[in-house]
């Protein structure tokens, strides 16, 4: 599992849950992510699906080894990425520490 955060956008909102991300710059192998989301809409704790065409995790680096790694970016939503003014939802960190919770049991 990828632990950090993402942007909030049009697509995913603050307060409204932990991010699963299906793609950003790095698109991780779908069975694995399949899982991932049965596991997270299973649990009920509240989740967003994510989908960008940039931006990246350490799961590109994941990518790039030479081993065969599963990964998957959970993450609570920011806005003012990479400035004094980030912010997070106190609910979405919630949710992220409650979805790594369940997810590291299932997995």
């Amino acid at each position: 599992m990828i632990s950090d955060i993402t942007w909030v956008t049009n697509g995913v909102q603050a307060g409204k849950g932990v991010a699963v991300s299906m793609r950003d710059s790095g698109i991780p192998r779908r069975t694995y992510l399949d899982r991932v989301v049965a596991i997270a809409k299973k649990s009920k704790v509240p989740f967003q699906i994510e989908v960008e065409f940039s931006g990246g995790s350490d799961g590109n680096q994941l990518q790039k080894a030479p081993y065969p790694f599963d990964w998957c970016f959970v993450g609570a939503p920011e806005s003012n990425v990479h400035t004094p003014d980030e912010k997070v939802h106190k609910k979405d960190i919630a949710a992220m520490t409650a979805m790594y919770k369940v997810l590291m049991k299932e997995l």
